[in-house]
């Protein structure tokens, strides 16, 4: 356990008497038999009152979620969006959607705007006083644990402190130190130029990598079939749609990702060994098939890609046949916009002499890099922070950085303090550290439970985690206007509305758009974490 930054973390766990089976009622969630919730009244992030039983929603789909969470609540929250622009037309107005926090001490209407903002969702999330909640969460048969853990910053974002990293200084001075932390895009892009396979692919400034054509097979435009993204899942060893895009998957956690034409057989997947390194598999719509593997040295070029992919600042680069890869800007900075009168130059760390020192060879070449730093040819060695103690420029004018009981870490909006043991952010900034009193706070989970709730607001269907299909949740949604008679009930066994994948149905920027926060909102929370 790290002993530099205590993080609050949030767990929200589903009761057992909560779940008492899965659907034998073809309910593809859980089904549940509950009395209804009692009324409440909370607030939502415009200031307004919600309360429970007076909405306009025949049905009401409820979630629970907090916005520092880094990972899980992003991603529901951008399914349910992808839920709500699914629903048939004919009834889409009767089904109301509300999110409640599980972090109300945090929380504020404000934060709740700026989460709303972010992801573009219009419905309302809520946030009141912490007894209120506390019924609230009773009511719906959450666990809300309250004992502080002092986490490892790994539990977060996969940092540890012997981990190699990556200094950047940008034109300004800013100084950000990078985890390695790639993705299913690092994978895909590095694989893909190691074999000779080519790529076609657009970028989207919200939705990011989406891919249109393989070694040379495009997916038509007409959307007859189009390349799914599969990630394996190693629990229960089956591959499966990823509900996120390329750019938004830890290819450290998912190892092994593949492309397949959704006109394809499946079943020719085959599931990847113990042994096998990370690898993409790929099959073509003629059920033609290839896999690759990464099999080569870990060099600077790997841990300047999966860096600057896992902190979602872009980059250019050109592979010369010749001298390997070369970096040609970072974050939209280009020497050929000032006239080529600087240049990126790559620097590597000196364990021995602590200092910086120009790298004679190139990306390639630097095998097991520890740490490198990247800057323009006209920073001074000196000038680049060390690994550990990223500060920036400004700050070491103005005086002690931290309150002296830390270093910072990032630069601009995601810039913040790594406090030591014992020290923590105070509520109004991460730019300072000050003693902890001993109290119990709330833990961040990674778990979380949305409900669907019928006009008598009992719950009826229960989804746990984030790994949920839309489609799935839109048919439950559905079954559920059928028993309550807001719909006539369907004899087409078929669901001929939802028998295509949810991405041709809401289009493929709607599935990568589940994405968003994988980024967004690690970025967000830091940002929102200084107002």
């Amino acid at each position: 356990m790290s002993n530099r930054w205590i993080t609050i973390l949030i767990t929200v766990l589903l009761m057992a008497s909560t779940i008492p089976s899965a659907s034998a009622n073809n309910y593809k969630g859980y089904q549940l038999s509950r009395g209804e919730v009692s009324d409440f009244s909370l607030i939502n992030q415009n200031g307004d009152q919600v309360n429970l039983h007076h909405g306009p929603g025949e049905i009401l789909v409820v979630a629970f979620i907090f916005t520092r969470c880094p990972d899980v609540c992003p991603v529901i929250t951008q399914a349910l969006k992808s839920v709500q622009q699914g629903l048939p037309v004919e009834y889409a107005h009767q089904i109301e959607f509300m999110s409640i926090t599980v972090d109300p001490e945090f929380d504020t209407p404000e934060r709740l705007k700026e989460y709303t903002d972010l992801h573009n969702v219009n419905w309302s999330h809520l946030t009141g006083d912490l007894e209120k909640l506390e019924d609230i969460w009773k009511e719906f048969g959450l666990v809300v644990q309250k004992n502080v853990i002092s986490a490892h910053i790994g539990e977060v974002n996969g940092y540890q402190s012997n981990d190699s990293t990556v200094v950047f200084v940008d034109g300004n001075g800013n100084s950000s130190e990078l985890m390695y932390l790639p993705t299913a895009w690092t994978l895909t892009h590095t694989l893909f130029e190691n074999n000779n396979i080519s790529l076609n692919y657009s970028t989207h400034s919200q939705f990011g990598n989406m891919i249109s054509g393989i070694n040379g097979v495009e997916a038509p435009s007409d959307l007859s079939w189009y390349w799914k993204f599969m990630t394996f899942n190693e629990s229960s060893t089956s591959w499966e749609e990823s509900s996120v895009g390329v750019d938004f998957v830890d290819s450290q956690e998912n190892p092994h990702i593949a492309y397949l034409a959704s006109n394809a057989n499946e079943g020719l997947l085959v599931s990847p060994s113990e042994d096998d390194g990370p690898s993409i598999s790929v099959v073509y719509p003629e059920n033609t098939t290839q896999k690759f593997s990464f099999e080569e040295n870990f060099t600077a070029w790997h841990l300047t890609t999966g860096a600057f992919d896992g902190a979602g600042i872009n980059y250019s680069s050109t592979n010369h046949a010749q001298f390997g890869h070369f970096f040609s800007s970072f974050n939209d900075e280009d020497p050929s916009q000032d006239n080529s009168s600087w240049y990126w130059e790559l620097h590597t760390w000196n364990d021995t002499s602590t200092t910086w020192e120009y790298s004679m060879l190139g990306v390639d070449s630097i095998s097991e890099p520890k740490h490198i730093a990247w800057a323009r040819n006209t920073t001074n060695d000196s000038d680049i922070p060390i690994p550990g103690a990223v500060q920036n420029s400004i700050d070491q004018q103005n005086g002690q950085v931290c309150d002296g009981h830390g270093w910072e870490m990032g630069s601009g909006a995601s810039k913040h303090c790594m406090c030591d043991d014992g020290y923590d952010w105070p509520e109004d900034t991460m730019l300072s550290c000050v003693e902890v009193e001993v109290e119990e706070e709330y833990n961040v989970g990674h778990s979380t439970t949305t409900f669907i709730l019928d006009q008598e607001r009992k719950p009826r269907v229960a989804w746990t985690g984030d790994q949920w299909n839309p489609e799935d949740f839109i048919s439950d949604i559905e079954m559920l206007a059928e028993d309550i008679g807001l719909i006539e009930s369907s004899n087409d066994d078929s669901d001929d509305w939802l028998a295509v994948s949810p991405t041709l149905v809401f289009g493929l920027s709607a599935l990568l758009a589940l994405g968003l926060a994988a980024i967004a909102i690690n970025v967000s929370s830091k940002s929102n974490d200084e107002k």
